[in-house]
């Protein structure tokens, strides 16, 4: 009762307020007070003529009265401030602030008022606002932490005399919370949270007399009756808000009045608890919505929920989906039934289990069904859920990891899983699961994390991919790694790392361990500061035989290999990836080697940052850089860049090169190094070109106290000089070389002339270039060598006249001298021919075959050497050798000399082509190289008939023989061997009177063993007699024994016949018969027959017998071997 009582009184306050303000509307203000107000700004012009509040102590308190603020009673308050507790007006701003204010009511009119909002402030009563001389506005506003709570009711009250005047309502940024807003003008909402909540006393929840605008915000608006949730006069506009309208109708239109909707979910409860959603264009939940198992939500033509986590349909609703309007969508009964043929995904729920999410294909909700499964490892290491991975595997009888002799403990690794385990393991991340670090790993196979992490120009792909968490890492602390993993020349490839504020970053976050034999494909490496393909930052580890390929960057000390190494070692690796710092310390190997060492490593990526930049190095700080290259471009938009090596304080850069384009847009820019700060540049070159803005070298930017020693810049790429500023530093043979005198050799010999080792100059294992193929030198090319052209013979050379460079060290000497033609030299006394062998002369060599006999003069030297030989090649391309310890001597050619006979033998239709002597010592060096051919020495005899009378008739029966030789075996018919005789010559004369006929073969006979049935004869190669044996029928052939003037043989069957042959057959012994045997040891066949029987039988035949071309060879051959009876006495 009391309670009723006090609600009674608050009341009657509040009307009696309002009686005031009626009476006080009607009063003609004038005076200071009205020419003060709009001598203000354009805010209190519009403030309200009265503004009043009962406050937390129902004590009524005028702030505005007749257009002037009253005094509040505090002392040091301006004149335009007006305050309460927790709440006070500002008259410059027309702002009543309420700053976690409690107050009863609070009463306008008149003009224009904000109401800020700052924590949780409560209005007990009423907020009204009346327009006495026009349209206002009462605005509810927010810093966008405030709230207000509303008693009674948010409008204008219940004055309404006809005139049109009319109070605005607009909430901004703001949480409010009433049982009921009613204005006559308009309403807006605006990115706020408005819960309306009416008894069935109330005529509507929201009722304006105008529009009613909702933007960006979520309404609420519940009346306990049948009447409208919301109802304007002219109108409702919804656009990317949620609405929620119930009421106790029964019928849904009874809900809403009107309305226009964009972008916006639109729900409404009516009747017995009926409740049907509106899903209107792309909308967004602002508060959790859930659809009853009776309810239904409609999704108009290509609507959808972008935040769908925001909505729960209990199982049993009604989805409808597609159409225009809402009648046509229900009258369709286009309704979604839920399925499970969308996309898969999974949820960690524990370390047993996880949650199969799986879709429903085409849903407007995004049904997901759930299901619980456990673990499970595929073929990529990983369990579906992608959180749980495969163990790597543990060996310790497999691999001896620090040389000593003994088996390690050692992890293997073949999927991305287990090398995702063996980081956890690393970095204390696994359940259950020791850290060690200390760990050593092998790889096993190569290894796919994520496909298709770049684009094919190196930059990130668009996707979402699994994030990697380097080895040697943590959140707090570094744990670096120390064990050893060897990645056995196996990949890696999609590696993703992506986070800013992150330092030591790569397949290895900080290594102080060994890390070798691994390659790095396909990856993205992001971070601020220590980033690397292969190790962010190797501390005091090694690192060797390893690449990368994918992408670094970051804000500073970046580097395709590793961000870092400090102390540390990088050997044989290289970097092709894109390297890029929006900070400084970057670098194609290392972006910052501090007393570190960078041993026979590569760059071929792009290198860019901001200063300190360097294609193997960004800065080499008291380190070393030895054997290095670069060919990627390297670009600075500050100073300290380079080619090798961005700055160079304190380190040593030794045999190293580039040839990459390198530019800066500031100053020290150099080829090989931005700047040389207290540090060496040795043995060194540049190709590349160069820009800056100042201090720009083709070598070095700027030499500050430093040393550069034998280093050279190809001066028609880079015309300027080889230091860009050089600050007491020294400088030795540093020079420009245009890129001719680059392709000559002669930079790579300058460079290699100061590789001195171990006191050598130069072994060749430095420097070099392949000569007419590669235009500059390269660590590790073919040797160059600078040869001496001298006028004089080798013994006596004199001072060289030239020299020119070349990968064969071989001077070039004037000849000897040989005015006495004894084959050695009048100055030195050398044999001419290098290998100490002279050619004395030929003659023929006249045995089975044709062939030439060549007469060696020898030294000593050759004589003993047993290995030495005489090498032919012969016509046909078949190579033999002679070994000198089995040639022939001959003393008596000429008193007091030794002559060594080497001979060589080709068929007879090989006449005219060449045979090519040569001679070898045991150590495979040689000598010149002599040509000769039969006719060649057969037409030295015919030329000179003076001196060779006896030889003369056989020289040209020989070159007759061998043209009709080549003729019939169609053997190099164009250069006949009887080409240059004359026509008397070329007529062969016919010796069967009077010599072959002579040579008549008997017929042999046996009862018991057969018969010789007939004769051939083999002209092709070597002269060869064939005699044919016909056994007697029913013999065993394999019984019986063939011999040749005693000498055994073996007789080739071919058809029914045995044939016995007699190969080789000099051309002297021609008609020498021999004796052909065929006995079983009782019996006995025997026949003497000789080549020239074969001539016989083939001249004596009836014409037609044998082909013409048969006959002029036999014909060519019976001359052959007639006048070879004069000349060949025995050989």
């Amino acid at each position: 009762m009391k309670q009723k009582q006090r609600k009674r009184g608050a009341k009657r306050i509040f009307a009696g307020a309002m009686a005031v303000l009626m009476v006080l509307s009607a009063v003609d203000v004038s005076g200071w007070g009205v020419m003060n107000a709009k001598a203000e700004e354009s805010a209190v012009e519009k403030a309200p003529q009265n503004l009043s509040i009962i406050d937390e102590n129902a004590e009524f308190r005028y702030i505005i009265l007749n257009g002037e603020l009253q005094d509040d009673g505090v002392s040091d308050n301006a004149n335009t401030l007006y305050a309460g507790t927790n709440w006070y007006y500002d008259r410059e701003k027309n702002q009543l602030v309420l700053q976690n204010a409690s107050v009863q009511h609070i009463i306008v009119e008149g003009g224009d008022l904000t109401v800020l909002l700052s924590g949780e402030n409560t209005v007990s009563g009423n907020i009204t606002s009346k327009s006495s001389n026009g349209e206002h506005t009462l605005e509810l506003k927010s810093d966008n932490s405030g709230s207000l709570t509303v008693g009674t009711q948010i409008g204008d009250g219940t004055i309404s005399d006809g005139s049109g005047k009319q109070m605005n309502l607009k909430i901004t940024d703001a949480t409010v919370y009433a049982p009921e807003i009613v204005c006559k003008g308009s309403l807006k909402i605006e990115n706020s949270h408005v819960i309306v909540s009416s008894g069935d006393s109330a005529n509507y929840a929201i009722d304006t007399g105008c529009d009613i605008s909702i933007t960006n915000s979520y309404v609420e608006a519940k009346i306990g009756k049948d009447e409208y949730a919301i109802s304007s006069k002219n109108g409702l506009v919804v656009s990317n808000s949620q609405i929620m309208a119930c009421n106790s109708g029964g019928y849904e239109d009874g809900v809403i009045k009107g309305g226009s909707f964009s972008d916006a979910v639109v729900t409404k409860q009516y009747g017995n608890n009926v409740t049907k959603s509106v899903v209107y264009g792309n909308a967004s939940l602002r508060e959790k919505l859930t659809i009853p198992n009776n309810g239904t939500i409609v999704f108009m033509q290509g609507a959808s929920i972008t935040n769908q986590e925001l909505l729960a349909v209990e199982d049993g609703a009604n989805i409808l989906v597609n159409g225009y309007m809402i009648e046509d969508i229900e009258a369709s009964g286009d309704t979604h039934t839920h399925n499970k043929d969308g996309d898969i995904t999974y949820t960690w729920e524990d370390d047993n289990n996880h949650i199969k999410n799986v879709a429903c294909k085409d849903c407007p909700i995004g049904y997901v069904t759930k299901e619980t499964e456990s673990h499970s490892i595929g073929e990529n290491g990983f369990c579906a859920c992608n959180e749980v991975s495969q163990p790597a595997k543990l060996t310790t009888d497999k691999y001896d990891m620090d040389g000593d002799d003994s088996k390690d403990a050692v992890y293997e690794i073949s999927n991305a899983g287990q090398l995702f385990w063996f980081a956890g393991l690393v970095n204390g991340t696994l359940s259950g699961v020791t850290q060690n670090t200390s760990a050593n790993a092998v790889l096993s196979k190569d290894i796919v994390v994520n496909k298709n992490v770049l684009k094919p120009d190196g930059t990130l792909n668009d996707g979402t991919f699994k994030e990697w968490a380097p080895i040697g890492t943590g959140e707090t602390s570094p744990n670096v790694y120390t064990g050893t993993f060897d990645g056995r020349n196996y990949t890696i490839s999609g590696l993703y790392f992506n986070q800013e504020n992150s330092y030591d970053i790569g397949l290895f976050g900080r290594n102080n361990g060994k890390i070798a034999n691994a390659g790095i494909l396909d990856s993205y490496f992001y971070g601020t500061s220590k980033v690397g393909g292969v190790c962010g930052n190797n501390y005091t580890g090694t690192i060797t035989n390893c690449y990368n390929t994918g992408s670094v960057s970051g804000l500073g000390t970046l580097g395709g290999v590793s961000g870092y190494n400090y102390t540390g070692s990088i050997t044989n690796c290289y970097n092709t990836g894109n390297v890029s710092g929006s900070g400084g310390f970057v670098g194609g190997v290392s972006g910052r080697n501090s007393k570190g060492t960078i041993i026979n490593s590569y760059n071929a990526g792009s290198v860019s940052g901001l200063g300190c930049v360097g294609g193997v190095s960004g800065d080499n700080d008291t380190g070393s850089i030895t054997d290095c290259y670069n060919i990627g471009s390297v670009s600075g938009s500050e100073g300290d860049v380079g080619g090798v090596n961005g700055y160079n304080n304190g380190g040593s850069i030794t045999n190293c090169y580039n040839v990459g384009s390198v530019s800066g847009t500031d100053y020290y820019v150099g080829g090989v190094s931005g700047e040389n700060a207290n540090g060496t540049i040795i043995n060194c070159y540049n190709a590349g070109s160069v820009s800056g803005k100042y201090d720009v070298g083709g070598v070095s930017g700027e030499n500050a106290n430093g040393t550069i020693t034998n280093c050279y810049y190809d001066s028609t790429i880079y015309t300027g000089t080889a230091i860009g500023a050089n600050s007491s530093g020294t400088v030795t043979k540093v020079e420009g070389k245009t890129i001719d005198e680059f392709k000559t050799g002669e930079i790579a010999y300058l460079l290699s002339q100061g590789c001195t080792i171990d006191e050598v100059t130069y072994d060749g294992t430095i420097w070099g270039q392949t000569i007419g193929k590669d235009t500059y030198p390269t660590l590790g090319g073919s040797k160059v060598y600078k040869n001496a052209t001298y006028k004089g013979c080798e013994g006596k050379p004199g001072d060289a006249v030239s020299y020119e460079y070349s990968n064969t060290e071989k001077n070039t000497y004037g000849d000897h001298p040989d005015a006495d033609n004894d084959g050695r030299c009048d100055d030195c006394d050398q044999y001419i021919d290098g290998i100490g062998a002279k050619l004395a002369g030929y003659s023929l060599s006249l045995t089975g075959n044709i062939g030439v006999n060549f007469y060696m003069e020898l030294s000593d030297q050759i004589i003993a050497d047993k290995g030495a030989y005489m090498q032919f090649t012969l016509p046909n391309g078949s190579v033999t050798k002679v070994p000198v310890s089995e040639a022939q001597k001959n003393t008596t050619i000429n008193a007091g000399k030794i002559y060594y006979k080497f001979p060589c033998e080709v068929a007879s239709y090989e006449m005219t082509q060449d045979i090519k002597a040569q001679m070898f010592d045991g150590n495979g060096n040689y000598g010149k190289e002599y040509t000769y051919t039969v006719r060649d020495y057969a037409q030295y005899l015919i030329d000179h008939v003076d001196l060779y009378q006896n030889a003369y008739p056989f020289a040209v029966a020989m070159l007759n023989y061998g043209a009709c030789s080549q003729k019939y075996f169609n053997k190099a018919v164009e250069e006949l061997a009887n080409k240059y005789l004359t026509d008397d010559e070329l007529e062969i004369p016919n010796r069967f009177d009077g010599y072959v006929d002579k040579f008549v073969a008997k017929k042999a006979e046996n009862d018991a063993l057969g018969r010789f049935a007939g004769l051939s004869m083999v002209l092709k190669s070597e002269t060869t007699l064939n005699l044919f044996y016909e056994p007697q029928e029913g013999i065993d052939v394999s019984k019986l024994t063939f011999s040749i003037d005693g000498k055994e043989i073996t007789p080739v069957k071919r058809g029914q016949y045995y044939i016995l042959s007699l190969e080789n057959i000099r051309a002297n012994e021609l008609e020498n018969s021999k004796t052909f045997t065929v006995t079983d040891g009782t019996n006995t066949l025997s026949g003497e027959y000789c080549a020239l029987m074969y001539c016989y039988q083939v001249l004596q035949a009836q014409e037609g017998t044998y082909e013409d071309a048969l006959v002029t060879l036999v014909k060519a051959f019976s001359n052959y071997a007639y006048t070879a009876q004069s000349v060949c006495k025995s050989n």
